[in-house]
């Protein structure tokens, strides 16, 4: 059951739930979270003689996608009834989009080289997965199973919410890939500012087509659907079993059966849910209620200039002119606001130095920001908006640890005080705490002079060569010192006087 003797053959398709004020057809609210049911009218449910009306936001907001991924844009486009019958889909079809999509014939590109948290080149393989379109449809409403109760309960505020469906070419060949396309897909949509890609809240749902063959065949497997999978590590898991399920299938010489399965995250297995249904299953028909969607150059254009920078051009941008580590780039670029933050705060602190070594600079504020700001967000479970210390602040401090005028451990302690006291700039809390470190010789050479001549023995120990006896030395000159004296400075003197002892050492010899 060797993998490598066969390779996988996956395609995804991917909702993505739009952030929309409105409803795709009609002006219900479609926050997340509100009681069952109360964000529902007669146009979502569905009532005779109810005609919906297109949210113009969502072609935007579906050529905004289809831009970014490099797709082709139909000038018209048209809406199809989906048939199927089920308890949470109240008009017995979805208005979706069947063979005219508004975007095809694009690609997402993945870079498998930077999964390696390692590899600090910049010279990354990339792998296009391209895209067979991307379509707009509704959502339905959604089962709620209690199985204690035996009962199934309906709500239906999920109802005519705004989605994008994406269906990838079968170009994929591992469960990694997958994971990678997703989160190279969620970063996107959120720099896009259409979607907050978040999968644990049903924002971006993926369902996967997974098949084998051996290594060398053209021709496709018979493939099944994965569904009911809540993030990326999911879909890795639920695909890596499968791929692993259908191989000892076909060691053994069994046939696939070509249906849908369930990932039961628990078991970390799936189950069968139903055969897999084809598009004739589904009785498709234009919607005689929409008309065609039509979109003209002038608004294609009006849509691609108001396009911000994307991931992967601002990552390029950060290493290439403002001088960061790829590693650094690909963190601080991973969300846009962070990014938004780190060079807020380079600016800021750019305006402070008025020139000098600007790759210094931007290592120093991307060591903040990588280090203290990103661990507050994350233990605190904050936005970075919501952060008290913003850009100006997080430059004083970067400024004073530039200069020296702090120690590393010093410009930690600042930090914390600067969450909690908002109003005092870093260089007052640095004051107050006598942080500020003494960089003057002439005021640290007397302490080094009296460690050594109180601890002889150490420095003959040291001068016969166990040299690190050094970070003894630096700690008792730190411990007596009345201030915060730079440990590098520390260091230099220490070395300089037991080198001269050394030397009187071998003249007297």
């Amino acid at each position: 059951m060797a993998y490598e003797n066969y390779e996988p053959v996956i395609g995804l398709e991917v909702h993505v739930q739009l952030q929309t004020d409105a409803k795709i057809f009609s002006s219900d609210a479609t926050a997340f979270g509100a009681d069952p049911n109360t964000q529902v009218d007669p146009i979502s449910l569905g009532h005779p003689g109810t005609l919906p009306v297109l949210n113009k936001k969502v072609v935007e907001y579906a050529l905004r996608l289809g831009l970014a991924t490099q797709c082709s844009i139909a000038s018209r486009s048209v809406f199809a009834r989906k048939h199927y019958f089920y308890p949470d889909l109240p008009k017995g079809y979805q208005i979706s989009q069947y063979d005219t999509p508004i975007c095809y014939d694009g690609y997402v590109e993945i870079f498998p080289g930077e999964d390696d948290e390692t590899n600090s080149t910049d010279e990354q393989e990339s792998r296009r997965i391209g895209l067979t379109r991307i379509h707009m449809e509704e959502d339905a409403g959604k089962s709620v199973h209690d199985p204690d109760e035996d009962t199934t309960r309906l709500d239906f505020n999920r109802c005519g919410v705004p989605l994008l469906e994406m269906v990838t070419e079968p170009d994929l060949r591992s469960p990694r890939g997958a994971y990678l396309f997703l989160q190279r897909l969620r970063q996107l949509v959120r720099y896009l500012g259409i979607s907050d890609g978040n999968m644990e809240e049903g924002s971006l749902r993926c369902d996967a087509n997974v098949s084998v063959r051996p290594r060398g065949r053209e021709a496709f497997g018979t493939r099944t659907e994965l569904k009911n999978m809540n993030s990326m590590r999911h879909v890795e898991q639920a695909l890596d079993y499968e791929i692993t399920r259908q191989i000892a299938a076909a060691e053994r010489g069994d046939s696939i059966t070509q249906q849908t399965l369930l990932w039961d995250a628990e078991a970390k297995a799936t189950r069968p849910m139903r055969s897999k249904e084809e598009a004739h299953d589904y009785r498709y028909m234009p919607d005689p209620d929409l008309v065609e969607v039509a979109v003209d150059d002038e608004m294609i254009e009006s849509v691609r200039a108001s396009l911000p920078e994307l991931p992967r051009a601002r990552r390029q941008r950060f290493v290439d002119e403002v001088g960061l580590p790829p590693y650094d780039a690909g963190v601080l670029t991973e969300e846009q606001a962070v990014a938004d933050y780190f060079e807020e705060t380079l600016q800021q602190l750019y305006k402070r130095t008025k020139g000098g070594d600007t790759d210094a600079q931007a290592k120093v504020v991307s060591n903040f920001v990588m280090t203290e700001v990103m661990r507050v967000l994350n233990e605190q479970d904050l936005s970075i908006d919501e952060l008290p210390v913003g850009p100006e602040r997080l430059a004083q401090l970067a400024y004073l640890r530039l200069q020296d005028k702090v120690s590393s451990n010093g410009a930690q302690e600042v930090f914390e005080v600067m969450l909690e006291e908002h109003e005092k700039s870093a260089g007052k809390i640095a004051d107050e705490r006598d942080l500020i470190q003494v960089s003057d010789p002439d005021a640290i050479k007397p302490v080094v002079n009296e460690v050594l001549g109180d601890h002889p023995e150490k420095v003959e120990t040291y001068l016969d060569g166990k040299e690190g006896l050094l970070g003894f030395f630096i700690g008792q000159v730190m411990q007596r010192f009345d201030g915060s004296p730079d440990p590098e400075l520390v260091r230099s003197l220490l070395r300089e006087q037991l080198d001269a002892r050394r030397d009187e050492v071998d003249v007297e010899q």
